[in-house]
């Protein structure tokens, strides 16, 4: 009998397995980590601000980001949305999107704010979204507006009416 579930481990473990992706909307779906995907393959795992409060917070008193960490604001509408550093303890690329994905205005390696008034940073186009990553990933990607960013696990809504 030994023999026999011996001989059967070894074919069960000789035999490939085929795993087929659970279907979109099926009970075996879980909810997807957000991710931001840059033109050169770069992603980085995202932290979703939507709410007043997490808008305001972003990443201040955060003693470091990570390479593959990212902050994604999502504004209920289209505007110019300035970004300050207050608070912030790390320097940051900020990229601010269309609801199409399209990168429409870049600030490279914005330092924190050591004392106030700290400067604001404003956009030169109106954006529904910003993308806040470690400073120097934008330059590294050579990222430049115009460019397509892919997000995964984040469901971007249209634009409130004004």
């Amino acid at each position: 009998m030994l023999r026999l579930v011996g001989a059967m481990a070894v074919i069960l473990l000789a035999t490939p397995v085929l795993v087929r992706p659970p279907l979109a909307g099926s009970a075996q779906t879980g909810p997807s980590v957000p991710t931001a995907t840059f033109p050169n393959g770069h992603s980085f795992r995202l932290e979703i601000a939507r709410t007043p409060e997490e808008l305001a917070m972003g990443y201040m008193f955060r003693e470091e980001v990570g390479p593959r960490e990212g902050m994604l604001f999502l504004f209920p509408r289209d505007g110019f949305h300035s970004i300050w550093m207050k608070n912030c303890r790390v320097p940051l690329d900020l990229i601010w999107l269309s609801r199409g994905l399209t990168v429409v205005h870049l600030e490279k390696s914005v330092p924190p704010c050591r004392r106030d008034p700290c400067p604001s940073y404003p956009p030169m186009r109106k954006a529904g979204l910003v993308l806040e990553v470690k400073a120097g990933m934008a330059e590294k990607a050579g990222l430049g507006v115009g460019d397509s960013i892919l997000l995964e696990g984040v469901e971007i809504t249209p634009a409130d009416p004004p």
